[in-house]
C-alpha cells in the first residue's frame, strides 16, 4: 500500500486517502483481506491527524470496500464481479508500520548530510570532529605487523572489558591525571560513544529523567532521547554550567544522571572552572546523584596546565569517567574507555557482550604498544602546538574576515570554536550558502533539547582541514555571511520603508 498527501491542495486530506486506497483496491494492488494499519499508524506514517485517517476509513467502510473484524483488525474488501481483481501483495514491508517506539524517539535532525557535504572532493570542512590527517602517528603502527604475527592467539578473541594488559596500562595512564583506579574498574571500547550507548541502556527506563548541559554533544542528546529519556537542560556559563539552576533541578526533580564535559567542551569549548567542578561535586554527593563525565579532549590543552577531570576528585564513587584515542591518535581506531565501579563495569559487559563482544584486537595492541614505549606522550605534545597553531589561524582569519555581528570564543583546547551569527542569519541557511561556496560548517540546532536555539549558532572545526586551507574557508564562509546579511536587509526593506496614514 502506498499514500501520499499533498497538503497544498484544495482536495480535503481525508478525501486524498480514500481515493488511493479506493483505486489500490479495485484494481487489486490492495489484494482481499489485506490487514490494514490502525488510524494511529498510518497518520503517524502520513503525519497526519489521527481524525483524517479515521474519517477516511469511515468511508471506505461504508462503500464497502474495508470492514472491521475482531482478531484481524481492520480488512480489504475485494470488489469482485465489478473490476478485474489481480492478486498483487506488498514487494516490500511496511517498514514505517514496523517501526520500534526506540527508533521513532530518535533525534530527526540529519546530521549526515552536513558530514556528506564535508566528505565531497575540494570541500574545505569545518563540520566534522576529527583530528587532523597531517599529523597520524605513523610510528605507532610501525612493525605491529611482525608483532602481531607472534602473537597470533591475541588476534582471535578479547575479554568483553579488552585486553587485561591494555587495561592495566589504561590505569597507569590515568593515574598521571590523578585517577587512581585499578585494571578491574576498566571496560576498553569501541569508542566514546558506545560509552554513551551503554549508560544509556543500563540507567534509563522510558519516562526517566536525565540532566544536560546545554548546549551539548548533539548525539548523547540523540541518544537518551531514543531511549524515552525525559531530559532537562542545564544552560551554560562561560566556565560550565549554572550551578544556581543545577541545583534547583537536582533538588527537585531527582535525576537518574547528569550528562557533563567538563573539558574543552563540544560544541561550545568552554572549560569548567574549578570552582564549578568543586561545587558539582558537592551537590551530586548531597542529592546522590551519579555523574558521566565525558572527557575526549581533556589531554588537548593549549596554555598552562589542565584541569583535573571530575574523576580524579571523586570520593565517593558518583562520577563514571568516559575517555577515547579516536580524539588523540587517530580517529580510524575506534577505541575508547570507561572508568567506574567494578560492579558496574560488569553490567556494561553484559550488556555489550550482546552488541559487538568487544574491542578491535589489532586497536588495543597499537594503543598499548604505543602508550608503553612513550609515542603517547610525544605525540600528544606534538599535537597540542599543532592544534594551538590551527586553532590561531582560525582566530586570526576571524578577526580579518568577519563581518558586524559575528562573534566567536576563542577555547584554551580542544576541536572547537563555537559562533555566534549576526542578527538575521540562521545557520540553516548559512549551511547551505556556505556548501554551495565550498565550505562545510554544523549547525547549531543539534545540540539544543528545542532546535530553533541553536539557529543563532555554528561550530567550527579548525583540526581536520588542512592548515594551509583554514583561513581560505574562513574567508568564504565570511562571504556567505555577508551575503545572507544582504537578502535579509533587502527582504525587510519594504517594511522598514513603509510611510503610514497619521490619523
Amino acid at each position: 500500500m502506498k499514500i501520499q498527501v499533498d497538503k497544498t491542495k484544495k482536495i480535503p486530506l481525508y478525501k486524498q486517502i480514500v481515493e488511493q486506497i479506493q483505486a489500490q483496491i479495485t484494481s487489486g494492488e490492495i489484494p482481499d483481506g489485506f490487514q490494514f494499519p490502525s488510524e494511529r499508524q498510518l497518520a503517524d506514517a502520513l503525519g497526519v491527524n489521527r481524525t483524517t485517517v479515521l474519517n477516511a476509513y469511515k468511508e471506505l467502510k461504508a462503500d464497502g470496500l474495508m470492514a472491521s473484524h475482531v482478531g484481524r483488525g481492520t480488512v480489504a474488501v475485494s470488489t469482485a464481479g465489478e473490476y478485474p481483481v489481480k492478486t498483487i501483495y506488498q514487494k516490500e514491508p511496511i517498514w514505517e508500520f514496523l517501526y520500534s517506539d526506540y527508533l521513532k524517539n530518535h533525534e530527526p535532525f540529519d546530521v549526515n548530510k552536513y558530514l556528506e557535504i564535508a566528505n565531497q572532493k575540494d570541500v574545505i570542512s569545518f563540520a566534522a570532529g576529527i583530528a587532523s590527517f597531517e599529523n597520524l602517528p605513523t610510528q605507532a603502527f610501525e612493525g605491529i605487523e611482525a608483532e602481531l604475527l607472534s602473537r597470533q592467539k591475541e588476534l582471535l578473541v578479547s575479554p568483553v572489558a579488552g585486553f587485561s594488559s591494555l587495561r592495566k596500562v589504561i590505569s597507569t595512564y590515568m593515574q598521571k591525571r590523578s585517577c587512581f583506579c585499578q585494571p578491574s574498574e576498566i571496560m576498553v571500547l569501541s569508542g566514546s560513544q558506545q560509552g554513551i550507548d551503554l549508560i544509556t541502556r543500563a540507567f534509563i527506563n522510558p519516562g526517566d529523567l536525565i540532566l544536560i548541559e546545554e548546549p551539548s554533544f548533539f548525539p548523547a542528546i540523540q541518544s537518551f532521547r531514543a531511549a524515552g529519556a525525559k531530559i532537562m537542560a542545564v544552560p551554560m556559563e562561560n566556565d560550565g554550567m549554572d550551578m544556581e539552576i543545577l541545583e534547583q533541578l537536582l533538588s527537585r526533580y531527582r535525576p537518574k544522571f547528569l550528562y557533563t564535559m567538563p573539558a574543552y567542551h563540544n560544541p561550545t569549548g568552554i572549560c569548567m572552572s574549578l570552582a564549578k567542578r568543586i561545587r558539582l561535586l558537592e551537590l551530586v554527593n548531597k542529592y546522590g546523584i551519579p555523574v558521566l563525565e565525558d572527557d575526549p579532549y581533556g589531554e588537548l590543552y593549549f596554555e598552562g596546565q589542565p584541569l583535573s577531570p571530575l574523576k580524579s576528585m571523586d570520593k565517593n564513587g558518583y562520577v563514571m569517567y568516559l575517555s577515547t584515542f579516536s580524539k588523540t591518535i587517530s580517529p580510524g581506531l575506534r577505541l575508547g574507555w570507561i572508568c567506574t565501579g567494578k560492579k558496574l563495569i560488569h553490567q556494561l559487559c553484559n550488556i555489550r557482550q550482546l552488541a559487538d563482544l568487544h574491542s578491535n584486537c589489532i586497536s588495543q595492541q597499537v594503543v598499548e604498544r604505543f602508550i608503553v614505549s612513550g609515542g603517547m606522550a610525544d605525540y600528544l605534545t606534538l599535537i597540542r602546538r599543532e592544534y594551538k597553531e590551527r586553532r590561531d589561524i582560525m582566530a586570526e582569519a576571524l578577526d580579518r574576515y568577519a563581518p558586524p555581528g559575528l562573534s566567536w570564543n576563542i577555547p584554551a583546547g580542544g576541536y572547537y570554536l563555537w559562533c555566534t551569527l549576526p542578527e538575521g542569519v540562521s545557520a540553516e541557511a548559512l549551511a547551505q550558502k556556505a556548501a554551495a561556496g565550498g565550505v562545510a560548517i554544523l549547525p547549531g540546532m543539534p545540540s539544543y533539547l528545542v532546535t530553533r536555539k541553536g539557529e543563532a549558532h555554528v561550530r567550527l572545526n579548525y583540526t581536520f582541514p588542512a592548515k594551509n586551507r583554514i583561513s581560505e574557508g574562513i574567508r568564504l564562509l565570511c562571504e556567505a555571511i555577508r551575503e545572507l546579511l544582504r537578502l535579509s536587509k533587502e527582504a525587510a526593506w519594504p517594511a522598514e520603508n513603509e510611510i503610514n496614514p497619521i490619523l
